[in-house]
């Protein structure tokens, strides 16, 4: 039988927010557009958390920090994962493009 762990449990598992900006990510950008759950955007930040990803980029009407219900379930995952929102998703998309050429 597997134990679930409490929330408790799972936070002293858990790099800081200092650690996990500090660490090393992937080089992969999420962008969010139009994506109506504030459930789904929680998951998400949660998932980027996980995979150690570089940047989670909001857009549109996508539902964005600070909000009770992202926080419920992103499990303080908005406070590790870099991200920012953009309400026009070629404004974004431009910003991207523009940011990758910076980067090489």
């Amino acid at each position: 039988m597997i134990n679930k762990l409490s929330y408790e449990e799972i936070l002293k598992l858990r790099k800081t927010p200092q650690q996990h900006k500090l660490s090393m990510h992937f080089p992969v950008t999420i962008m969010l557009y139009n994506v109506r759950s504030l459930y789904n955007v929680g998951t998400i930040f949660r998932t980027c958390d996980a995979a150690n990803i570089k940047e989670l980029i909001l857009t549109g009407f996508t539902p964005h920090p600070p909000r009770k219900e992202i926080e419920k379930t992103a499990l303080g995952s908005t406070e590790s994962v870099a991200w920012r929102y953009e309400s026009d998703i070629i404004a974004a998309i431009n910003k991207q493009k523009t940011q990758i050429i910076i980067d090489k």
